[in-house]
């Protein structure tokens, strides 16, 4: 019931600063300001029920039901995105269309969480109750945690707030289109992988097994870079190609092929810490995200406003392109002279720069190869291809993934052998 309280009040706050942010704060091109005032309206509620939807991803994953969670998360994801396609070009081409289709996929999405936690949770003898005594042995984790996750949630909308001032709303939403392609390829998977993991980071910390720790956070991390790399590069290289096949609007791709671009890279880069953060986690440790986080706030916005100012949404991209390369590089220094002591250069050489250069030579091929003088179906064939390519030879870069190709071998060869 509390989460449900809170909820309401985000909606009831965010639908009541609506009109003050319609007309005072963003920039209307060619939408009224009522227009705007109802997205921001529905935006408020989506926000309120994302808000309870980490409450049951969190209950979720304090049962161990990750795969579950992640079935729902891929599934929802994909349903959000494809039937965003589908009711923009077939039911209702306006902002408030897409943010009620939002909405609506997200309140599956509780009802998908909320119905799988109730069946996971465990026979108890009488009825749940509030244990303030359990809240005391951990407040100085939770208070971490908290201050871990206000700081993170400040760094990553940081950059939108302050663009949806200085941009006009058109400008914005290329913007836009562009962090929700990306945040969509790079969060999907990653977040599925750090879900899985960060239970079994806690339980070998627990149990004091650094060996299969070290072991687990290798694997993991070259397992996300495989995945990561050739999906960021291809997005970065081929930011036009993609956006005419799939919005099929010349402008569009036009304007939104460089902030793409960018803007992927950007995510990637974020996307690299989100196993580091776990491992930090799972040994308890939350004051250096902490001050990471708030670092990068400080250095953020003087940063951002400086560069939309100056060189418009691309400057922002720039920004949030070279901060997280900071993040990448520094924190991880840190991190490594606590925990998992001389795994650091392994992680950069073996978990990152292989798969990493090898993505860069095959798509960067690719991209010659295919030239420029080309039908609409030869990109996609050539894309398809290229991607196929960059995968396979991403994934033999590295010891994790050639482990487990072999394993599939032997199991295909040992079926066909039986058969």
């Amino acid at each position: 019931i509390p989460n449900w309280i809170c909820a309401v009040f985000i909606a009831l706050f965010l639908s009541a600063l609506a009109p003050l942010i319609a007309r005072f704060w963003v920039q209307p091109k060619d939408l009224s300001v009522e227009t705007v005032t109802q997205a921001f309206i529905i935006l408020g509620v989506n926000i309120a029920i994302q808000f309870s939807v980490n409450f049951y991803s969190g209950g979720l994953m304090g049962l161990q039901k990750q795969l579950l969670l992640s079935l729902i998360n891929i599934f929802c994801g994909t349903l959000r995105s494809v039937g965003a396609f589908v009711v923009l070009a077939f039911v209702s081409p306006t902002i408030q269309g897409f943010l009620l289709w939002q909405g609506l996929v997200l309140v599956l999405q509780i009802v998908l969480m909320a119905f799988t936690l109730k069946n996971s949770l465990p026979n108890a003898p009488g009825k749940g109750h509030f244990q303030k005594d359990l809240l005391s042995r951990i407040w100085r984790f939770a208070a971490g945690m908290t201050g871990f996750t206000i700081t993170a949630l400040i760094l990553t909308q940081t950059d939108k707030v302050i663009l949806s001032r200085m941009l006009n709303l058109e400008t914005f939403g290329y913007y836009m289109l562009a962090i929700t392609i990306s945040g969509l390829v790079a969060g999907l998977f990653v977040s599925s992988v750090n879900n899985a993991v960060y239970p079994q980071f806690s339980g070998l910390v627990s149990a004091g097994d650094e060996t299969a720790l070290r072991k687990l956070y290798h694997q993991s991390c070259q397992i996300v870079s495989v995945f990561l790399f050739p999906t960021t590069i291809i997005l970065a290289l081929f930011s036009y190609d993609i956006l005419l096949i799939w919005i099929g609007k010349e402008e569009i791709a036009a304007n939104t092929s460089t902030l793409l671009s960018l803007v992927a890279v950007g995510y990637g880069l974020n996307s690299l810490i989100y196993l580091p953060h776990s491992l930090q986690l799972a040994h308890g440790w939350t004051t250096l995200a902490f001050y990471e986080n708030v670092v990068a706030i400080i250095v953020l916005i003087p940063f951002v406003i400086f560069g939309v100012y100056n060189y418009g949404a691309v400057g922002g991209a720039v920004v949030w392109v070279v901060l997280n390369v900071f993040l990448v590089l520094v924190p991880i220094q840190i991190m490594h002279r606590r925990i998992l002591k001389g795994e650091k250069m392994r992680w950069y050489f073996e978990d990152l720069a292989l798969p990493f250069i090898t993505a860069v030579l095959v798509a960067g091929t690719g991209k010659i190869l295919l030239g420029s003088s080309r039908t609409r179906f030869e990109t996609i064939i050539g894309l398809l291809i290229i991607s196929t390519i960059t995968f396979l030879f991403t994934s033999l870069s590295t010891k994790a993934t050639r482990h487990y190709l072999k394993h599939l071998r032997n199991m295909l060869y040992g079926f066909y052998e039986n058969k």
